[in-house]
């Protein structure tokens, strides 16, 4: 009996999903300079793009997020590089990519 149910649970394991995780088919895009941003930014950002409906309109928001943090980077003596990715940062320096 043990064996069945144990066997039926490995069955399903998509159904398994673990609480406070977005759903699987719906992969969350990497925040530029987010390190450099509250919470409640990130939040604020992830819901002007939900709300953009064509890749033009999500072109215009990540392009606008884009500038402020690199006015945010400026003003605090950040390298803006230090908002790229880590491979995109090795890429841009000369590194492996």
């Amino acid at each position: 009996m043990v064996g069945l149910a144990v066997a039926a649970l490995g069955a399903f394991p998509a159904a398994a999903q673990q609480p406070g995780q977005p759903p699987a088919a719906e992969p969350r895009e990497l925040i530029y300079c987010a390190d450099l941003m509250t919470p409640a930014e990130r939040e604020a950002y992830r819901a002007s793009m939900r709300a953009a409906r064509t890749p033009q309109e999500h072109a215009a928001v990540r392009q606008a997020h884009r500038d402020r943090m690199h006015a945010r980077a400026r003003e605090r003596g950040v390298d803006v590089l230090q908002c790229e990715p880590h491979r995109q940062r090795l890429r841009l320096r000369g590194g492996a990519p």
